[in-house]
């Protein structure tokens, strides 16, 4: 297959999809993936053909700025002009050559217009969970309720009338099914009974993938229980959340590997103790493999690296889907979840020493852990990729519309 792999600038939607073009590429396909530079060697390093951003994009992307801040609306208004911006991209890359397929970021990628306008499969990435419908009640999509919704409505309008292609509901646009949809957990962690087989792919989390180099002695854990920290690579400017936690296991027995992102300094944190290695990246599947608890921000990606290890978390959720993260690791009892605004030094501990000792959640989280690495069998999504294309092209021959 000659695949376009469409995504846009983010680790949480990038690296969950590295495994499988490694996957592809290995099987002989060729995927050309589109994105931002940054991950244009993360990206090439699997195989894959690198396509840059146009300096429009690029610019978009900088100076994006929401027209209000209301949490679902804020998404789709920077869902719908991001479509905006890289259709035409997209449009001309597909112009240059041949695909058998478009793999595109349910988020990044346009797939709902994309289904309209090509003649070819459109997939969808889930980088997060796949749904059956929004996250929001009918009567809040009702033109008028709020003015960022009708901001929304007008660019899915204009979108629309520019490609000549009818206009779907703001649901379709924002639950993005492709022709095929895969989903980078499990079915039973995805938690949605309208998001099912054949039409969306549980493919479990994608952990081969590029490790940056390390230089770290793990030697010097011993017998001591591992405590990794991190915030993602976004949202790290916590300088105060930084500091509880080496209030919180300053000179304990334990052993804690803070990662701080590239937004604070660690000479910020003053004197660092003995029991802490704090840097501002650090190898997190080296560590989760290791790890007894992860104090995370509940992002979609990395609590599912740490449930592959099978890691108990405790989920401190900022924004977006990491709200709907954290409480469904609460309600399948894998961790427990705290508001980053109300945490102390001693809840902080007390949550995290709850975790080290509750054999339920342990059990659980290793329980899920055996699902995850049986679902971890990328070979077979590719398989049913390659059988996808070869059916559509086989009904094409035979004149049947799609």
């Amino acid at each position: 297959m000659n695949i376009l792999f469409i995504n846009a600038n983010l680790h949480g939607h990038i690296n969950p999809t590295l495994g499988l073009v490694k996957k592809l590429t290995e099987r002989g396909n060729q995927v050309s993936y589109f994105c931002s530079e940054p991950f244009s060697e993360q990206v090439t390093k699997m195989g894959a053909k690198w396509i840059g951003f146009s300096d429009k994009l690029d610019l978009f992307l900088k100076e994006y700025r929401p027209t209000d801040r209301h949490p679902f609306f804020m998404l789709m208004e920077c869902m719908l002009l991001y479509d905006e911006v890289v259709l035409p991209e997209i449009l001309d890359i597909a112009k240059e050559d041949q695909y058998d397929m478009i793999i595109c970021d349910s988020y990044f990628g346009g797939a709902c217009f994309l289904k309209q306008i090509t003649k070819i499969p459109v997939v969808c990435s889930h980088s997060s969970f796949a749904m059956s419908k929004t996250p929001v009640p009918e009567r809040m999509l009702v033109s008028g309720f709020h003015p960022q919704l009708d901001h929304c409505y007008q660019i899915l309008k204009r979108i629309c009338e520019s490609y000549k292609i009818e206009e779907p509901s703001l649901e379709q646009v924002f639950t993005s099914k492709g022709d095929l949809n895969i989903v980078y957990t499990t079915r039973n962690f995805n938690g949605d009974d309208g998001v099912h087989e054949p039409d969306y792919l549980f493919a479990g989390p994608s952990i081969d993938r590029l490790q940056e180099a390390h230089d770290l002695d793990f030697s010097v854990i011993g017998d001591r229980k591992l405590i990794y920290i991190s915030l993602g690579s976004l949202n790290t400017d916590f300088v105060d959340f930084y500091k509880t936690c080496i209030s919180a296991f300053r000179n304990t027995d334990y052993y804690v590997c803070m990662s701080i992102g590239k937004k604070c300094e660690v000479s910020q944190l003053g004197e660092i103790p003995l029991n802490f290695l704090v840097k501002s990246f650090l190898p997190q599947l080296e560590i989760l493999m290791r790890a007894d608890v992860f104090i995370t921000h509940a992002g979609f990606n990395s609590v599912n690296e740490a449930l592959f290890f099978g890691v108990p978390m405790l989920a401190l959720p900022q924004v977006n889907d990491q709200h709907m993260v954290a409480k469904r690791l609460v309600s399948m009892q894998l961790g427990m979840t705290e508001s980053i605004k109300e945490l102390s030094p001693e809840i902080l501990r007390s949550k995290t020493e709850t975790l080290i000792m509750e054999e339920k959640i342990k059990e659980n989280c290793m329980q899920i852990s055996q699902e995850m690495r049986n679902f971890a069998k990328l070979e077979q999504t590719v398989w049913k990729l390659e059988k996808y294309v070869d059916a559509w092209k086989e009904r094409n021959r035979n004149g049947i519309k799609e």
